[in-house]
């Protein structure tokens, strides 16, 4: 039986050993060397879907893995949380001005750094944890987990919220809510296909009794229309026998009123002659007067041959002679 050599053995074991390790480099791409940052965090509920190796992304960029998911109890009050711890690897973040060396996962936390669970895919239900800066959300810190593990607040997704609104919300007081408006609905339903036979017919009876109206007051506008053409045909002849007069009747009046202003300029001179006849130093009131003053002489002359006829007739065959 051959000897089996020790340095053999211990060459074959060392090569063995190589081949693991540059197996391990080769498919871990370096990260197992690569520095890596530990964290933790509570989910408020059911973490079902998230297992370990699941995704840790910040606002879509992966930044590191779920290390583990642990349960722990605490005896005094039975109450269970359900830690959930983070790898985050350092290297997948740039930092401006050569700050990577530094501890920044407390200040990103004090800054407002936020955890939630969300859906990687709806098919196979699988989660993931989804980083973000959210400074104006509420930070509540459960602690009890080791003090060297930075903790980082959770939040609930909008999933979650849904999930829990949903929950919370009274289905079956608004299904049977529902349910009673429904048969309401049918109630009043049956009640109006009882009634739209009569309704239908009324409103029959009454589109006929429109229509009637209809034709009658169409009749009527018709002779209303022939009666108003009439009578605005016998308007404007009448306006037109009116022109024509009053355009006869102008040139009559035009006519009078030159006899009138004729006449008012004949009694202008009139009245200026009959100014110059009774003016107190014109010639012919002078006349006039004279005339009349003979004519009172005549007058009174005859007057007193009346009287000596009177008296003596025999005057008129003897004349009249000195006594």
């Amino acid at each position: 039986m051959p000897t089996v050599k020790p340095a053999a053995v211990g060459g074959f074991v060392l090569g063995g050993f190589a081949i693991i390790v540059a197996a391990i480099l080769f498919f871990g791409g370096g990260e197992v060397f690569a520095p890596k940052t530990k964290a933790v965090v509570f989910f408020e509920g059911s973490v079902g879907g998230l297992v370990p190796g699941a995704a840790v992304t910040f606002r879509g960029v992966r930044v590191g893995s779920v290390s583990n998911v642990a349960l722990v109890v605490d005896p005094g009050d039975m109450e269970a949380r359900i830690p959930v711890y983070l790898r985050l690897e350092p290297d997948q973040v740039t930092f401006v001005g050569g700050e990577a060396h530094k501890p920044v996962l407390r200040r990103l936390i004090r800054a407002g750094l936020r955890a939630s669970l969300v859906p990687e895919s709806f098919v196979t239900g699988q989660m993931l944890v989804e980083l973000d800066l959210n400074p104006q959300l509420p930070a509540h810190v459960v602690g009890g987990a080791d003090p060297d593990v930075p903790e980082i607040p959770a939040v609930q997704s909008d999933l979650q919220k849904l999930r829990q609104q949903l929950t919370q919300a009274p289905i079956a007081d608004t299904v049977a809510q529902a349910q009673r408006t429904l048969a309401a609905i049918e109630k009043a339903a049956n009640r109006i296909d009882s009634e739209i036979g009569p309704l239908a017919s009324s409103v029959h009876r009454t589109l006929d009794s429109v229509g009637h109206a209809s034709d009658v007051a169409a009749a009527a506008i018709q002779q209303v229309q022939q009666d108003a053409t009439s009578t605005l045909g016998e308007a404007r002849a009448l306006a037109s026998d009116g022109r024509h007069e009053l355009a006869a009747r102008s040139e009559d009046l035009g006519r009078t009123l030159r006899t009138a202003d004729k006449t008012l300029q004949d009694v202008d001179a009139l009245v200026a002659s009959a100014n110059s006849l009774v003016a107190l130093r014109s010639q012919t009131r002078g006349n006039l007067d004279a005339a009349l003053r003979d004519l009172a002489g005549t007058t009174s002359a005859l007057r007193d041959f009346a009287q000596t006829v009177e008296r003596d007739p025999s005057v008129l065959l003897r004349g009249r002679g000195t006594r």
